[in-house]
């Protein structure tokens, strides 16, 4: 009998999680069911039912970058409203993710349109549809102002250059100058620094955009002319064919009526890229005051992460931690499946996977969503083992002795050997919400606009790296001191009653 009881609320645990879960899902899965099939998206959009989600890395003035209130604002941003007003769509949504993700994303169904500063090419073609062109652009060197050891693409071999990851000059390099040291970094504002501070020799990008960031700040100096002749174009998803002709349609309407040329003087125009850096603190704590609402509203998203992923992991491990010490063999298996998994791949992979790969399999997650349960998952494996390592830690001298007594199974579990093993498990369950508090940046890949996203979209308008890193650092050094803190009060109150 205590067997079966025992049995038996394992199975309630068992069944209650997986109805949490189901409960996580089931309003995603809603959202999915309402939306309109592909072929009717336009005239959903033009109505107000949908609104256009527009995936963009808003890093890298002047196309797309965030103000001080974390608004989007630049070339890009303005053009794809004015274009979607023309095409009679009422709602945008701008949805900010590292450049490389944009694509991906667009396949998955997450975003509808990607706009940032995307040249068209054959390769990117076979996965998305492009709009007719809409800017100009080409690849150009750029190098340190007081280094002149490089004026051609030749140069360049055995050179240390600066990429950003996904965009088109990784793959031009390796075909034409495969012999430089290709750097590869995330956004736009660390592949310019790297060059200006030495930890590369030569930037190549995208000229308009390094034209910029020199009139900006400084600091860098353009070699030679353009590498190659390239243009921009929006991208959709190749079933939106529709939603592509009608930008194609307001776009022609727009070079028409000279409302086009309009925002490119105001992007590109000899005023917007007229010489402006200026000398400035090395920590400059003005940076941290005008982003301040934005540094607030990042914080509050990453807490509600964290503690929502803490409470999954919690409800996971415990779970999974009596699946291990179960004498129910498939539960077992499946407890030490889950471990194996999960601690087995790393956390990156579990992410995307939930976020970019689930949809081709018919499960599409909101981004909060995705980042939570890929979160809870992966801590939740580590919980798993700390719970089972602390029960079994438990001298079973102590469950025999409460048998001996006349106490159930059940009953000698939960009085006498589950509270002396949560207290053992305090210390490594605070060590694992710490490192669960510091992976929570990581949910920054799939568009959660938390505090290290934040951080980067601040620095991509600023270039002022060392204040907001700096000061992000510290919120973080706060968040993880609080949990150690609660973890050692809440070991101490429990350790007088047992």
């Amino acid at each position: 009998m205590p067997r079966q009881r025992i049995r038996g609320r394992l199975m309630t645990a068992l069944l209650a999680g997986l109805a949490a879960c189901l409960l996580v899902f089931a309003p995603a899965n809603a959202a999915t069911a309402q939306e309109p099939p592909p072929s009717d998206k336009l005239a959903a959009l033009r109505s107000g039912q949908l609104a256009l989600r527009v995936g963009t890395d808003a890093t890298f003035p002047p196309f797309e970058f965030t103000d001080a209130a974390g608004d989007q604002l630049g070339f890009d941003v303005d053009l794809v409203r004015a274009l979607a007003a023309r095409a009679g769509i009422k709602n945008v949504e701008f949805v900010q993710m590292p450049f490389g993700n944009i694509v991906p994303a667009l396949q998955a169904d997450q975003i509808d349109v990607g706009a940032s500063a995307i040249y068209i090419s054959a390769e990117r073609a076979k996965a998305v549809d492009f709009t007719d062109v809409y800017y100009p652009g080409g690849l150009a060197i750029f190098t340190n102002e007081k280094d002149d050891s490089i004026s051609s693409l030749e140069d360049l071999a055995g050179k240390r250059v600066a990429v950003q990851v996904g965009t088109k000059s990784v793959e031009w390099l390796k075909q034409h100058q495969p012999a430089a040291q290709l750097i590869t970094v995330q956004t736009n504002e660390q592949m310019f620094s790297s060059a200006r501070l030495g930890q590369a020799d030569a930037v190549v990008t995208g000229a308009p955009g390094g034209k910029y960031f020199i009139a900006q700040q400084g600091g860098l100096k353009q070699v030679g002319d353009r590498l190659t002749e390239e243009n921009y174009g929006y991208a959709f998803q190749k079933a939106d064919a529709d939603l592509r002709n009608a930008f194609n349609a307001a776009l022609k309407q727009m070079h028409d009526d000279g409302s086009y040329h309009q925002i490119t003087d105001k992007w590109f125009g000899a005023e917007a890229t007229a010489a402006k850096p200026a000398e400035r603190p090395l920590f400059n704590v003005a940076t941290i005051v005008e982003s301040s609402g934005q540094i607030w509203q990042g914080l509050l998203v990453s807490l509600q992460v964290i503690l929502s992923a803490l409470v999954l992991s919690l409800l996971l491990g415990t779970i999974g931690g009596f699946a291990k010490l179960s004498r129910i063999t498939p539960l077992r298996w499946l407890g030490t499946a889950y471990v194996s998994v999960i601690r087995g791949t790393p956390f990156v992979v579990q992410l995307f996977f939930i976020y970019f790969g689930l949809p081709q399999l018919g499960l599409q997650l909101p981004p909060m969503a995705a980042g939570i349960i890929a979160l809870g998952l992966y801590s939740g494996s580590y919980v798993t083992e700390i719970f089972r390592g602390a029960v079994q830690s438990v001298d079973r001298g102590q469950l025999e002795a409460s048998r001996s007594c006349g106490m159930s199974h059940a009953s000698a579990m939960r009085h006498v050997v589950i509270p002396q093993a949560f207290l053992r498990m305090l210390p490594p369950l605070g060590n694992e919400f710490v490192s669960m508090t510091k992976n929570s940046a990581l949910v920054s890949f799939v568009t959660i606009h938390e505090l290290f996203l934040v951080g980067q979209t601040i620095i991509s308008r600023t270039f002022d790296a060392l204040t907001v890193y700096l000061f992000i650092g510290l919120l973080y050094y706060l968040i993880t001191n609080l949990i150690g803190f609660a973890t050692s009060t809440i070991e101490k109150k429990m350790a007088v009653y047992i």
